[in-house]
Protein backbone atom coordinates (compact mmCIF):
# COMPACT_ATOMS: atom_id res chain seq x y z
CA UNK A 1 0.00 0.00 0.00
CA UNK A 2 1.39 3.54 -0.97
CA UNK A 3 1.60 6.65 1.40
CA UNK A 4 -1.22 8.63 -0.43
CA UNK A 5 -2.61 11.50 2.01
CA UNK A 6 -5.16 9.02 3.39
CA UNK A 7 -2.58 6.41 4.68
CA UNK A 8 -0.89 8.90 6.40
CA UNK A 9 -3.56 10.46 7.93
CA UNK A 10 -4.96 7.00 9.04
CA UNK A 11 -1.46 6.17 10.06
CA UNK A 12 -0.82 8.92 11.81
CA UNK A 13 -3.72 9.11 14.34
CA UNK A 14 -3.47 5.42 14.97
CA UNK A 15 0.37 5.76 15.96
CA UNK A 16 -0.57 8.48 18.07
CA UNK A 17 -3.33 7.15 20.01
CA UNK A 18 -1.65 3.93 20.62
CA UNK A 19 1.88 4.98 21.69
CA UNK A 20 -0.14 7.27 24.52
CA UNK A 21 -2.00 4.68 25.64
CA UNK A 22 0.95 2.46 26.37
CA UNK A 23 3.07 5.56 27.35
CA UNK A 24 -0.12 5.84 29.92
CA UNK A 25 0.90 1.78 31.08
CA UNK A 26 4.13 2.49 31.20
CA UNK A 27 3.72 5.83 33.60
CA UNK A 28 0.86 4.52 35.51
CA UNK A 29 2.97 0.81 36.38
CA UNK A 30 6.28 2.78 37.10
CA UNK A 31 4.41 5.46 39.58
CA UNK A 32 4.19 3.60 42.63
CA UNK A 33 2.16 5.69 44.34
CA UNK A 34 0.08 6.55 41.51
CA UNK A 35 -3.82 5.11 41.85
CA UNK A 36 -5.25 4.97 38.31
CA UNK A 37 -8.89 5.17 40.40
CA UNK A 38 -7.92 8.30 42.54
CA UNK A 39 -5.36 10.52 40.80
CA UNK A 40 -5.92 12.53 37.92
CA UNK A 41 -4.44 11.30 34.41
CA UNK A 42 -2.33 14.53 34.25
CA UNK A 43 -0.33 13.72 37.64
CA UNK A 44 1.22 11.21 35.26
CA UNK A 45 3.14 14.15 34.34
CA UNK A 46 4.25 15.88 37.43
CA UNK A 47 5.93 12.78 39.11
CA UNK A 48 8.60 10.33 38.42
CA UNK A 49 7.36 9.50 35.33
CA UNK A 50 6.55 12.91 33.67
CA UNK A 51 9.24 12.76 31.56
CA UNK A 52 7.35 9.53 29.83
CA UNK A 53 3.76 11.04 30.08
CA UNK A 54 4.69 14.33 28.81
CA UNK A 55 6.48 13.51 26.01
CA UNK A 56 3.89 10.90 24.88
CA UNK A 57 0.85 13.12 25.45
CA UNK A 58 2.63 15.88 23.26
CA UNK A 59 3.31 13.38 20.44
CA UNK A 60 -0.58 12.30 20.72
CA UNK A 61 -1.27 15.37 19.91
CA UNK A 62 1.27 16.28 17.15
CA UNK A 63 0.11 13.57 15.39
CA UNK A 64 -3.34 14.40 15.93
CA UNK A 65 -2.60 17.42 14.35
CA UNK A 66 -0.73 16.13 11.05
CA UNK A 67 -2.99 13.85 10.71
CA UNK A 68 -5.96 16.80 10.65
CA UNK A 69 -3.45 18.03 8.00
CA UNK A 70 -3.19 15.13 5.84
CA UNK A 71 -7.40 14.43 5.76
CA UNK A 72 -8.36 18.26 5.03
CA UNK A 73 -5.82 17.54 1.62
CA UNK A 74 -7.35 14.34 0.82
CA UNK A 75 -11.17 14.84 1.28
CA UNK A 76 -14.19 16.83 0.99
CA UNK A 77 -14.20 17.00 4.80
CA UNK A 78 -14.10 20.11 6.98
CA UNK A 79 -15.27 19.90 10.21
CA UNK A 80 -13.32 16.59 11.42
CA UNK A 81 -10.02 17.73 10.08
CA UNK A 82 -10.82 20.93 12.04
CA UNK A 83 -11.98 19.75 14.95
CA UNK A 84 -9.25 16.88 15.00
CA UNK A 85 -6.56 20.09 14.45
CA UNK A 86 -7.74 21.97 17.56
CA UNK A 87 -7.96 18.53 20.02
CA UNK A 88 -4.21 17.78 18.56
CA UNK A 89 -3.19 21.71 19.46
CA UNK A 90 -4.93 20.97 22.93
CA UNK A 91 -2.93 17.73 23.86
CA UNK A 92 0.21 19.18 22.81
CA UNK A 93 -0.58 22.15 25.21
CA UNK A 94 -1.27 19.42 27.84
CA UNK A 95 2.41 18.22 27.62
CA UNK A 96 4.12 21.34 27.52
CA UNK A 97 2.01 22.58 30.44
CA UNK A 98 1.84 20.03 33.11
CA UNK A 99 -0.48 19.58 35.68
CA UNK A 100 1.21 22.18 38.03
CA UNK A 101 1.45 24.67 35.61
CA UNK A 102 -2.54 26.24 35.91
CA UNK A 103 -4.49 27.62 34.05
CA UNK A 104 -2.83 26.71 31.18
CA UNK A 105 -2.64 22.93 31.86
CA UNK A 106 -6.58 22.89 32.27
CA UNK A 107 -7.60 25.17 29.99
CA UNK A 108 -5.35 22.62 27.09
CA UNK A 109 -6.94 19.49 28.63
CA UNK A 110 -10.09 20.58 28.37
CA UNK A 111 -9.88 21.96 25.03
CA UNK A 112 -8.29 18.33 23.96
CA UNK A 113 -10.99 16.35 25.55
CA UNK A 114 -14.13 18.47 24.63
CA UNK A 115 -13.07 18.90 21.24
CA UNK A 116 -11.67 15.52 21.16
CA UNK A 117 -15.51 13.82 21.43
CA UNK A 118 -16.97 16.24 18.94
CA UNK A 119 -14.09 15.32 16.58
CA UNK A 120 -15.11 11.56 17.13
CA UNK A 121 -18.59 12.45 16.62
CA UNK A 122 -18.34 14.19 13.09
CA UNK A 123 -16.03 11.35 12.28
CA UNK A 124 -19.21 9.59 10.80
CA UNK A 125 -19.03 11.30 7.54
CA UNK A 126 -15.77 9.73 6.28
CA UNK A 127 -16.69 5.94 8.10
CA UNK A 128 -18.82 3.34 6.74
CA UNK A 129 -21.66 1.77 8.70
CA UNK A 130 -21.49 0.31 11.21
CA UNK A 131 -18.32 2.00 12.89
CA UNK A 132 -19.81 5.75 11.64
CA UNK A 133 -22.44 5.00 14.36
CA UNK A 134 -20.07 3.34 16.77
CA UNK A 135 -17.86 6.89 16.47
CA UNK A 136 -20.67 8.71 17.03
CA UNK A 137 -21.97 7.02 20.28
CA UNK A 138 -18.00 7.11 21.37
CA UNK A 139 -18.07 10.59 21.21
CA UNK A 140 -21.26 11.17 22.74
CA UNK A 141 -19.82 8.96 25.87
CA UNK A 142 -17.14 10.89 26.38
CA UNK A 143 -19.51 14.37 26.33
CA UNK A 144 -21.59 12.83 28.78
CA UNK A 145 -18.72 12.18 30.92
CA UNK A 146 -17.22 15.42 30.89
CA UNK A 147 -20.64 16.69 31.80
CA UNK A 148 -20.36 14.00 34.89
CA UNK A 149 -17.08 15.08 35.68
CA UNK A 150 -17.75 18.60 36.46
CA UNK A 151 -18.14 17.80 40.47
CA UNK A 152 -14.79 16.46 40.11
CA UNK A 153 -12.98 19.35 38.86
CA UNK A 154 -11.00 21.12 41.99
CA UNK A 155 -11.02 17.83 43.94
CA UNK A 156 -7.66 17.74 45.96
CA UNK A 157 -4.67 15.11 45.29
CA UNK A 158 -5.56 11.91 47.07
CA UNK A 159 -9.27 12.66 47.65
CA UNK A 160 -11.56 9.52 47.21
CA UNK A 161 -14.45 11.10 47.28
CA UNK A 162 -16.85 9.55 44.38
CA UNK A 163 -19.85 10.65 42.39
CA UNK A 164 -21.83 7.33 41.13
CA UNK A 165 -19.49 5.21 42.50
CA UNK A 166 -16.57 6.12 41.06
CA UNK A 167 -13.52 8.54 41.87
CA UNK A 168 -11.97 10.79 39.91
CA UNK A 169 -9.00 9.25 38.24
CA UNK A 170 -11.70 6.38 36.84
CA UNK A 171 -14.77 9.27 35.79
CA UNK A 172 -11.34 10.94 33.85
CA UNK A 173 -10.82 8.21 32.25
CA UNK A 174 -14.43 7.37 31.11
CA UNK A 175 -14.16 10.95 29.14
CA UNK A 176 -10.32 9.91 27.54
CA UNK A 177 -10.67 6.29 26.71
CA UNK A 178 -14.00 6.75 23.93
CA UNK A 179 -12.10 9.62 22.19
CA UNK A 180 -8.64 6.99 22.23
CA UNK A 181 -10.98 4.54 21.10
CA UNK A 182 -12.76 5.99 18.36
CA UNK A 183 -9.22 7.32 17.10
CA UNK A 184 -7.54 3.80 16.80
CA UNK A 185 -10.41 2.47 15.17
CA UNK A 186 -10.79 5.22 13.06
CA UNK A 187 -7.16 5.24 12.06
CA UNK A 188 -7.47 1.61 11.03
CA UNK A 189 -10.34 2.31 9.14
CA UNK A 190 -8.58 5.17 7.16
CA UNK A 191 -5.57 2.94 6.47
CA UNK A 192 -7.68 -0.04 4.93
CA UNK A 193 -10.05 2.14 2.75
CA UNK A 194 -7.91 4.71 1.56
CA UNK A 195 -8.77 5.04 -1.58
CA UNK A 196 -12.43 5.01 -1.15
CA UNK A 197 -12.24 7.38 1.11
CA UNK A 198 -10.74 10.21 -0.92
CA UNK A 199 -14.30 10.24 -2.61
CA UNK A 200 -16.26 10.68 0.67
CA UNK A 201 -17.52 14.12 1.37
Amino acid sequence: MGFDEVTLSGTLVYIGAVQWFLGLLAAESWYSRYSSRIDYVSNLGIGPTALIYNVSVFLLGFCMFCSAFFTFKSSKSRIYPILLAISGFGAMGVGVFPANLQPMHSIFTLLAILVGAFAAIASYRLLDSPLSYFSVILGASSLIAVVIFAPYLGLPTGSTETFLGMAKGSMERWAIYPILAGAIGFGSHMVRNAKDLHSLV
